[in-house]
Formats: C-alpha cells, sequence, structure tokens
C-alpha cells in the first residue's frame, strides 16, 4: 500500500468512526496519501416548492462540515497532510467524478444498516464498475462488553 492513495468517505456513526480507524492505520503504517469527503445533500428549493429550502440545506452543509472536521481531528497527526473536501449535491462533482478523477487506489466506505441485508454502502457496486480503485465497505466494530 505503500505511496497509495486513499480515500476516506465520512459519514457519522459507529460504522464512520471505524472508517476513520481503519483510514488512520493505513497512513500511520503504510504511509497512504489521504483525502477526507463528505457528501453533503441538498434539499430542492423553488417557487413551487413552498418554503425556500436555503436555510435548511446550510444547516445541512454546516453539520455535515462538522463531521469532516471531527474526522480529521481523530486522525490526529496522520490527518495533517490529508487533503478535505466538502462534495455538494448538484454543486460539486459527484462521488463517482471524484473518484475517478482522483485516481484512487482505495476507497474505504462506512458500511450502513439495510433491514433484512448484510450492511453495505448504496455507492460501492457502482464504485466497483466505474473506476479502477478498490472499495472496501466497512463495518462498526463490535461493542466491548463490561462486566460490572
Amino acid at each position: 500500500m505503500d505511496g497509495k492513495r486513499v480515500l476516506l468517505v465520512v459519514e457519522p456513526g459507529r460504522s464512520g468512526e471505524a472508517t476513520v480507524e481503519l483510514a488512520r492505520e493505513l497512513v500511520e503504517r503504510q504511509d497512504a496519501a489521504l483525502t477526507i469527503v463528505s457528501e453533503v445533500p441538498r434539499a430542492i428549493s423553488g417557487a413551487r416548492c413552498g418554503n425556500s429550502a436555503l436555510d435548511y440545506n446550510l444547516a445541512v452543509q454546516d453539520s455535515v462540515a462538522a463531521d469532516l472536521d471531527r474526522a480529521w481531528l481523530c486522525l490526529g497527526e496522520f490527518g495533517a497532510g490529508a487533503e478535505c473536501e466538502l462534495l455538494i449535491d448538484r454543486v460539486s462533482p459527484s462521488l463517482d467524478e471524484f473518484v475517478a478523477a482522483g485516481r484512487f487506489d482505495l476507497v474505504l466506505l462506512p458500511a450502513r444498516r439495510r433491514p433484512m441485508r448484510a450492511p453495505g454502502h448504496p455507492a460501492a457496486e457502482r464504485l466497483r464498475q466505474s473506476t479502477g480503485a478498490e472499495v472496501q465497505v466497512i463495518a462498526p466494530r463490535p461493542r466491548q462488553r463490561t462486566h460490572d
């Protein structure tokens, strides 16, 4: 993995935390170049949609930016050289376009819970098919029980 380009997709939750931990280990042990991204969904706003979604969209963007900042802080010294990017829906390139343009070797996606199916990520298969990158979906680490 030496010198490889790794993309960390940040999302809140236990899988997101596990994904950040794995990225930290890769940078620490294998000197990988890290890029950290978060996707910002946007609500459509317009004359026929009732109230404006501008304030809502700004609040969502602030929340996602805070998630990105927390991930960067969790990486500590290993995040110092990382590039950070917010991918804003219908403004920035899509995740697929970003991965293809960045020529990443590895994409780390946090798993999402899916009822009646194994944890996965909706972008995983698309990224595997549209890019040459290895795509890993990271499940949350099991919780350790403490016995009192």
